[in-house]
């Protein structure tokens, strides 16, 4: 470690992602370590209940008589003089709930970090929350803060590299399809994954956490959108449903919920963007400029699983009335099997390059690609991965769930037949798979695609690339 001064850091991402698992990992390089929550909503905690909750906190970790704080810069001074000295790490989690009823919570803490926490050049002190739109707002684009924030990480789910740690590390022999059902249910996210008892069959698995009334994801969306949204949680989860309905663009949404686009709507899908429940796929022009228009995705597979899947059987699953014994059970699963899959394709897209032998240096773009029908083009075309490389290079990736046939073929070739590209562009057909190639098309597929890459390979790979961590911070010690 080098001591050359304090920091201030920002950490987000979506409920059960990790975070403070992380900052736990992170304090082991530490000689002290202080972490206090703020009291969640659902309690509906006065200003003072919080006041009174970091008072005890504060208590409990330097063994000292409790304190009675009146308001923010009281606790955060009493808290800054307790770690004056040494080496300190400090989690403030869920800081916009421990915000709560103090208008001026943000304003009190820039106060007290200058004139007292970062004046301990070995002090390290993390803001982290699953609201990350307060985060945002409050602090990292609040310019009272300008020039005072070290760093900042969105944390997202674990990619498929991490996914093979993690399962290895705990013994885990479910086949490449068991584990394929897992992530299109819970999309690589560390505590989804870790409530599930590897030593049980998946089928078990799945209906004590989604099928019974005191499972932990039949009760999971709740959570989600009333206590981290609260008064937001209604009109998010309205996007997030007519997001599942149809791909739609920005103009799409506001005119479905007949509402500005310049306004709310914005706003309100930022909070989900930030929140990784949601995206915008934009296509890109052969030049590798992203066009101005975009399509919303909804990329949390549980938000998806939980409205198609649970939620229709709510009613049955609390009378205790449900009995699943087979994946193939589930109402609706097939049918969003496809796009469980696109999304984990896409947030591993490192993984699909990797299997394509292209660095990273080589890809100009790698997204979805929607083409319109127009005067210029032989038809409208939709794309489910379209990679843009140097020496003008086309990969057109199709990804299919269910059974493959001659249709695959015929299907993609009517695709790259109307994309419009410039004519000294060269196009491959790549196919992204989960159930296996029928021996009899065996050959008619390899001389067709110049790549197909089953999915499910990825999953019995050991990963080389480490387990998260907190980013090299410049100034760090």
């Amino acid at each position: 470690k080098t001591k050359e001064s304090s920091n201030l850091f920002c950490l987000m991402g979506r409920r059960r992602i990790g975070k403070s698992t992380l900052i736990q990992e992170f304090s082991k390089g530490f000689k002290n370590f202080f972490e206090i929550q703020g009291l969640g909503p659902d309690s509906h905690p006065s200003l003072q209940v919080q006041l009174d909750h970091f008072a005890s906190v504060i208590s409990l970790k330097f063994n000292s008589r409790k304190e009675h704080f009146e308001d923010w810069s009281e606790a955060f001074y009493a808290l800054a003089k307790l770690t004056k000295k040494k080496e300190w790490l400090i989690l403030l989690d869920e800081i916009s709930w421990m915000s709560q009823g103090d208008l001026h919570f943000a304003l009190k803490l820039k106060e007290v970090w200058d004139v007292a926490f970062k004046k301990n050049e070995r002090l390290f002190l993390v803001l982290c929350g699953s609201v990350s739109s307060w985060i945002e707002d409050n602090i990292l684009n609040n310019a009272s803060f300008e020039g005072r924030i070290s760093g900042q990480l969105n944390l997202g789910p674990l990619d498929i590299v991490e996914i093979n740690q993690f399962w290895e590390k705990r013994h885990c022999h479910y086949s490449a399809m068991e584990k394929i059902f897992l992530l299109a249910i819970t999309g690589g996210v560390p505590k989804y994954l870790e409530e599930i008892n590897y030593r049980l069959p998946v089928e078990s698995n799945l209906h004590s956490l989604c099928f019974s009334k005191n499972g932990f994801l039949f009760n999971e969306y709740k959570k989600i959108f009333l206590d981290l949204f609260k008064r937001k949680g209604p009109i998010l989860d309205k996007i997030i449903r007519l997001c599942l309905t149809q791909k739609l663009s920005m103009a799409d949404l506001s005119r479905k919920l007949k509402k500005r686009q310049d306004g709310d709507i914005s706003r309100y899908v930022h909070i989900l963007e930030l929140s990784g429940f949601l995206s915008k796929d934009y296509s890109f022009r052969p030049s590798g400029e992203a066009m101005r228009s975009a399509h919303l995705r909804v990329t949390d597979n549980y938000l998806r699983f939980y409205i198609k899947c649970i939620e229709p059987l709510s009613l049955r699953i609390e009378k205790a009335s449900l009995q699943i014994t087979s994946l193939h059970q589930w109402p609706n699963f097939e049918s969003i099997l496809g796009y469980q899959l696109e999304n984990l394709v896409h947030f591993n897209k490192a993984s699909i390059h990797q299997q394509l032998h292209l660095t990273p240096q080589q890809i100009l773009s790698s997204a979805p690609y929607f083409q319109n029908k127009s005067s210029e083009n032989r038809g409208s075309c939709q794309i489910d991965l379209l990679i843009h490389t140097t020496m003008d290079l086309f990969f057109l990736c199709e990804i299919k769930s269910g059974e493959l046939d001659k249709k695959v073929i015929a299907q993609i070739k009517q695709k790259m037949d109307r994309l419009k590209l410039p004519a000294r562009m060269a196009l491959r057909p790549v196919l992204i798979h989960l159930a296996d190639i029928p021996s009899s098309l065996l050959s008619e597929y390899r001389r067709f695609f110049y790549q197909t890459v089953a999915f499910q390979q990825l999953l019995t790979e050991k990963g080389h690339h480490a387990t998260p961590a907190m980013p090299h911070v410049p100034g760090a010690f």
